[in-house]
This record gives C-alpha cells, sequence and structure tokens, in this order.
C-alpha cells in the first residue's frame, strides 16, 4: 500500500471511528465574523439552535449590527451588544428598529451546549417577567469568562440550587468541570439563557474587552464600536 492511499484509508477509519462529528456537526456550518475596533471575533452558529441561528443570520446580512456598540461589559465576564438603536457616534440608522422588539422561543441545549469560554447567547429579560425564557430578537452577549477552582466551581453550582428552585440545574459534567477550571466561563448562567454559537477565533479580543472600564450600570466609559458583521456560509 503507497503512503497516499495509507494516509486516505487512515483518514476514512478516524472518520468512521468519531462518526465525522468534527465542528461541523458538533457546531454549525455557518461562521459569523464580528469586526470591532479592537479587533476581530470569529463564531461559528450552532445548527441545533435554528431559530437563532437564523434570525441571527438574518439580521447581520440585513446590517443591523453594523456600527452599533457595545453597551454592556461584565468585567472579567462578558460583552453585550445588539440593540440596533445604539449606534455608535457618527453612525446614522440604516433599519427600521420598530420591528426589532420580538422576542424568540428559547432554544436551550443544556448540557451540551453552557457557558463556557467564547460562548455566544441570547440575551433576555429576567424570569419573574419571562418565565418561559424567552430570548431578545437581536441582542446577545459573549462571554469571556472566569477559570473556576473546583472548590469555587462546587459553591456556584449549590448558590444556583439554592437561589431559585427554577434554577436546579444537574450536577456540571465532567466535560464542564474540565473546561470551567481550565478555560474558564460563566457557569451560574448555566441553563438559563440560550447558547447558540461558540467563538472559534479571537477569544483574545472578548476577554480584553471584558476588561474595559465601567460606570456603576456596566456601561462603557470608552465607546467600543462594532465596525460590521459579516456572514460566512
Amino acid at each position: 500500500m503507497n503512503n497516499t492511499l495509507r494516509t486516505v484509508c487512515c483518514a476514512l477509519l478516524v472518520c468512521l471511528l468519531c462518526g465525522c462529528s468534527d465542528k461541523n456537526d458538533k457546531i454549525g456550518k455557518t461562521e459569523v465574523v464580528i469586526e470591532t475596533d479592537r479587533g476581530k471575533i470569529t463564531l461559528r452558529l450552532f445548527d441545533d439552535t435554528p431559530v437563532h441561528r437564523d434570525n441571527f443570520i438574518r439580521l447581520a446580512k440585513a446590517g443591523a449590527y453594523d456600527g452599533i456598540i457595545w453597551h454592556r461589559v461584565v468585567k472579567d465576564m462578558l460583552i453585550q451588544s445588539g440593540d440596533p438603536r445604539l449606534k455608535a457616534r457618527g453612525e446614522e440608522l440604516t433599519v427600521d428598529t420598530s420591528e426589532m422588539h420580538y422576542t424568540l422561543p428559547q432554544e436551550i441545549r443544556y448540557p451540551r451546549h453552557f457557558h463556557r469560554a467564547g460562548a455566544l447567547a441570547a440575551a433576555r429579560e429576567g424570569n419573574d417577567v419571562n418565565p418561559e425564557k424567552r430570548s431578545s430578537g437581536t441582542q446577545f452577549y459573549i462571554v469571556g469568562g472566569t477559570v473556576y477552582t473546583p472548590g469555587k466551581l462546587a459553591e456556584v453550582h449549590q448558590l444556583m440550587q439554592d437561589a431559585d428552585t427554577l434554577h436546579r440545574i444537574p450536577a456540571f459534567t465532567e466535560a464542564q468541570k474540565k473546561i470551567y477550571t481550565t478555560k474558564g466561563g460563566a457557569a451560574h448562567l448555566d441553563g438559563e439563557y440560550t447558547v447558540f454559537g461558540q467563538v472559534v477565533d479571537g477569544l483574545e479580543v472578548v476577554q480584553y474587552l471584558t476588561r474595559t472600564p465601567t460606570d456603576e450600570k456596566e456601561h462603557p466609559l470608552k465607546e467600543i464600536r462594532i465596525k460590521r458583521v459579516t456572514v460566512r456560509e
């Protein structure tokens, strides 16, 4: 067997053993590039959250996110954007924002998708007014994330159980524990918000932005702009 044929056969064998379940099957084929004035963030959208995926693609292609700002930063945890009305200085509205007040049915696929570093998730109103956990039609956040010690992670899970009977989730899986204690994330948000994508390049940009100084309302003191959002299908 020559080297070329051997290589092909080995690749086929690996594909069969793994079920060809690499990135395309696990986290989808569609990529979105968010170009900020601090660098680029590339995300891949999940195929098993099709309502959120298709909605995000539609808004991006319509230019709804071009020229808006990151309006909320939770230190060392996440950055939030997606309000088409919050344009950066000098930018003009390019979409009809009167049609941007809809919500989406939740597509929480927990624990398959959780709030690991780089998770893309939909913002929403709280459980007191939104018990169905419906997502904002436009607003999203990306997790930078904290690296947990095993003890702190166990503490977070217990606090989640004690705080709200609606927020009782199973113990973290071994995969979650490994990622949260090595890569980080925002474990306390698990099971409450729809995670519909993952950063595949530019996580360092997200983490840099989570260190942006803010006021007491978590608004960045200095404007952070999204220049444009591009869809790669």
